[in-house]
């Protein structure tokens, strides 16, 4: 047993009493526009990352090279109508039509405001032009994807919501949202560098705290090595969750294709830019499960490399060697906006990307929309971003609607412009009493109080062990159940957990919320008796899909410590629509 050693005492000072109209936790993409939206609604705001700066805060913090986006610029495809027509088939019938018509139809202006702050989406390239750089990738009709130079997207949209006079809490994590009368008032949270805790007393909450990573093993062994922000631990989910908002899709897991050992972003610019997936015989095979090819939807492309691996044509390469030069060397440009020790890893690994393929592998598993535009895993939302109880909304990848940047920026003002809305016609939360602050303290704290304990990444290991080894690509009901065993027998452990300081304390939380999501996705995976969305879902019981019973949503919800599971019928077709 690990036992973490005290460097830090545990605090005697109450909570900080502050009071808001919106507080927005997560401060990433959907956060800072969430942000943006609340102030201009009127809302006073606070919003609350565990990140340092909220300049650099999120999934995209170290830079983006793409943006998902219809401009109406003139081709058929770039309009919101021709798009929202393919949308039920890229979602294979299992999304909020209703929601992804605001994300659509939002897309344009928010280039336009984007823009108007200080983007620069245009074309790297041919800086003295106007012209966008766009191609198509990952299963979308059109070349809805803009490559650009995003190397300051998000402190640019950071600053936007600083500059809003919204109070920045940092380096500070949201551990529990306060109900009454089955609606959120308030929020414990606390600086994990000093111990400072808050109650953030609040009319309205929107949660933006993106997908869920370090849920399972990945090539290199390290769980912070990660294809997404490894900080994303479903705190939003699983707080939205205790509250009695309902889940959503959370089944559907993610995956990408990375260079072997380095889980990273990069497969939209290498399948956007022509690449070609090969097997070890040399052969391109992604025609034989989708008829897109390379330019299939993530899911589709993991399904693929993972069937070639398990059927012994193994290991599975990209190749850009039939690629010209020019279009080479503007690919590894872009791969150093997205991922910038990329080019450098490549260069350390004397891979010519000119002369030769390069090995990869599948990445962790990650709850984040199952590799489909159009739906996400998360709180379930309305077109309002709002969730199943009054004042708590939701954006971005942990909601159930998402589109990657875009689509958290497009919701995410979304979300923030409603709760603000929301919030100025509710009255101001109570006052909380001396003892109710002091007994909040002393429970966010226990975990250091602990003499002996259980140190958060073994709870953790474990979890990773369990969902990869149970719940992962490859599911069946036999192992599903098993793993759910072991995941509600690891419950009884959390409150062994010993933190050192106060940075452990975030580690136990995190920790928790990563076992509980993986029991929601694995309650998820065995009510959906089907397979579908490529890699995102498949059940070796129920190797077909089945759009019979398969076109519903499976929600999650939660009744003291008992998890309930019910369904919404789409009503949705998922068949391509004819040109």
């Amino acid at each position: 047993m690990m036992r973490p050693v005290t460097s830090q005492p545990t605090p005697r000072e109450p909570p900080q009493m502050i009071e808001t109209d919106v507080l927005v936790i997560g401060g990433g993409v959907s956060g800072s526009l969430a942000v943006i939206g609340a102030a201009e609604a009127g809302a006073r705001v606070v919003v609350c990352d565990k990140g340092g700066r909220i300049e650099r805060a999120g999934s995209v913090g170290g830079g983006v090279d793409h943006f998902f986006a219809v401009l109406e610029e003139g081709p058929k495809w770039d309009t919101p109508e021709y798009l929202l027509r393919y949308v039920p088939s890229i979602a294979e019938g299992v999304t909020d039509i209703d929601v992804a018509e605001v994300l659509v139809r939002g897309l344009k202006d928010m280039v336009r405001r984007l823009e108007n702050m200080g983007v620069d989406f245009h074309d790297p390239e041919a800086p003295t032009t106007t012209a966008y750089h766009r191609h198509r990738v990952f299963g979308l009709p059109g070349e809805y994807t803009i490559n650009f130079n995003g190397s300051h997207f998000k402190p640019i949209i950071g600053r936007g919501a600083r500059r809003t006079g919204a109070k920045v809490l940092e380096r500070t994590m949201v551990t529990d949202l306060l109900m009454e009368n089955g609606r959120p008032t308030g929020a414990l949270a606390f600086h994990f560098r000093k111990g400072t805790s808050y109650l953030i007393l609040s009319r309205a909450f929107v949660l933006a705290t993106g997908d869920v990573n370090r849920l399972s093993k990945n090539a290199s062994g390290h769980p912070y090595d990660s294809w997404h922000l490894p900080y994303n631990t479903g705190d939003g989910q699983t707080m939205a969750l205790r509250a009695g908002a309902r889940l959503a899709n959370m089944e559907f897991v993610e995956s990408t294709l990375s260079p072997k050992g380095y889980s990273s972003q990069g497969l939209n610019a290498f399948m956007g830019g022509g690449a070609y997936l090969i097997n070890a015989l040399g052969q391109r095979f992604m025609f034989k499960y989708h008829p897109d090819g390379e330019r299939a939807r993530r899911a589709d492309l993991t399904h693929g490399v993972i069937t070639e691996t398990l059927e012994g044509r193994g290991p599975v390469y990209i190749d850009c060697t039939h690629l010209p030069k020019d279009e080479i060397r503007r690919l590894v440009s872009t791969l150093g906006i997205d991922r910038p020790a990329m080019p450098t890893f490549f260069d350390q690994k004397d891979i010519d990307l000119t002369q030769e393929p390069f090995e990869i592998s599948v990445s962790e598993m990650s709850i984040r929309r199952g590799g489909v535009y159009f739906r996400g895993s998360g709180v379930h939302i309305d077109p309002e971003g709002a969730s199943s109880i009054p004042g708590l909304y939701a954006a971005g990848d942990c909601s159930s609607m998402s589109a990657g940047i875009a689509g958290a920026s497009v919701m995410g003002l979304t979300a923030g412009k409603n709760a603000g809305r929301y919030a100025l016609s509710q009255p101001r939360p109570k006052p909380l009493s001396d003892e109710t602050r002091i007994s909040l303290r002393d429970s966010l704290f226990n975990p250091m109080r602990l003499e002996d304990g259980i140190h958060p990444k073994a709870l953790e290991d474990q979890v990773r062990s369990i969902v990869t080894d149970y719940i992962g690509y490859r599911r069946d009901e036999r192992h599903m159940q098993e793993g759910l065993r072991k995941l509600q027998e690891l419950a009884r452990h959390e409150t062994k957990m010993r933190a050192a300081d106060f940075h452990g304390v975030m580690r136990v939380n995190e920790a928790r919320n990563l076992r509980k999501v993986a029991e929601v996705m694995a309650i998820s995976a065995m009510e959906r008796k089907e397979s579908r969305s490529g890699a995102a879902h498949v059940r070796l019981d129920f190797p077909l899909t089945n759009n019979e019973t398969g076109l519903r949503m499976i929600l999650v919800d939660q009744a003291g410590e008992e998890l309930r599971v019910s369904s919404k019928p789409t009503g949705l077709r998922p068949e391509r629509p004819s040109e």
